[in-house]
């Protein structure tokens, strides 16, 4: 293993685990790690990986007494935010066999199937437990939820869990692409059928990552190729996109908004797993190196990810999207904790 990663990676976990909550994200009460939220979702996802990488007891025990105080707790609102906190409680249900692991994953995947909100053709609205967002589809979606449905879907084998995942995937870029760069937009307002926001980074960072996780996973279907070629001509416009430094700007194709390091860390995550994988040519790596070194410039000696975004809903312009402050956050924590895994995986070879 590279010895500067796993430091970096051991400091981004550590921070994430304790991380000083008096300058929290944009001040937002469900910021705060103790919420079952979908930034904390992501951070969780980030450390499952690092307890992966490096094995650290320490790491999964964390884990495990965030998730089991929530469980004990017995009050989890359902939607499609809340879904991404149960890629941990898929790595405790697969490390313990707990019965109430299992449970809440079925809970909430038979929710999605049955019972989630849905937009223009079956697509997930984007749903929050404290707003609502009546018939917009946005990129953040698959993430959140995508990735949860799939792997529990093959765990489980509930075949239907992983045919909806691969379904919404191929629903979102269609309501979402670009046709001219290949990327996303932020979101689609169904009342008004029309494409809403901007090319925005970490929405496509979104839909990079979570491309990079579920399409080993739905290799047997029928759509697959589909949904192959989406997310591979999806990454030729993510590199088209890179800055010289190795970043990618908050409005992808405005080079006049600032760099964003949660974009970034998703991008090399994507790359890296799409090299890892086969399904991107290998020469890609270049880019994912790229982005982890001005990545790494980013990190404190705390393990604080600096020039991250805070949240940001679908938005008219670039210059909205521009005015969205850098500030700490648990998801940009946990897409660089995934970042810098990614690179030992390919480190390792």
């Amino acid at each position: 293993m590279n010895a500067k990663t796993v430091e970096l990676l051991r400091k981004v976990a550590a921070y994430t685990m304790n991380a000083d909550e008096r300058n929290l994200e944009q001040n937002w009460t469900t910021s705060r790690l103790r919420e079952w939220q979908w930034g904390q979702g992501v951070a969780l996802y980030g450390l499952v990986q690092t307890y992966e990488a490096l094995q650290d007891d320490g790491v999964i025990a964390f884990i495990r007494r965030w998730v089991d105080a929530h469980l004990d707790a017995g009050v989890i609102g359902k939607s499609i935010n809340t879904t991404a906190p149960l890629l941990a409680v898929i790595k405790l249900w697969e490390l313990t066999g707990e019965t109430r692991y299992a449970a809440i994953c079925d809970e909430f995947a038979d929710w999605c199937l049955a019972e989630a909100p849905r937009a223009d053709e079956g697509a997930f609205e984007h749903s929050c437990t404290e707003n609502a967002y009546p018939q917009e589809i946005w990129a953040d979606t698959l993430f959140m939820g995508g990735i949860f449905l799939a792997r529990w879907g093959v765990l489980r084998q509930r075949q239907a869990y992983v045919k909806e995942a691969a379904r919404q995937f191929i629903l979102h870029y269609r309501y979402l692409a670009d046709d001219r760069s290949g990327l996303i937009h932020h979101g689609y307002y169904g009342k008004e059928r029309a494409r809403k926001g901007v090319l925005w980074g970490r929405g496509n960072g979104w839909f990079a990552a979570a491309g990079a996780d579920v399409l080993p996973l739905v290799s047997n279907l029928a759509n697959y190729e589909t949904l192959r070629q989406n997310i591979v001509g999806h990454l030729e416009g993510v590199k088209r996109a890179q800055h010289e430094s190795g970043a990618w700007h908050t409005v992808m194709d405005d080079w006049q908004t600032y760099p964003e390091m949660s974009a970034t860390a998703a991008f090399a995550y994507a790359m890296n797993k799409g090299v890892q994988g086969g399904w991107v040519d290998p020469s890609d790596r270049s880019y994912a190196v790229k982005a982890i070194n001005r990545l790494a410039a980013s990190i404190d000696e705390d393990g604080l990810v600096n020039h991250g975004s805070g949240g940001t809903c679908v938005m008219a312009d670039s210059r909205d999207y521009h005015a969205i402050p850098y500030t700490f956050s648990y998801f940009a924590q946990g897409l660089t904790l995934m970042a810098l895994c990614s690179e030992l995986g390919s480190d390792s070879g």
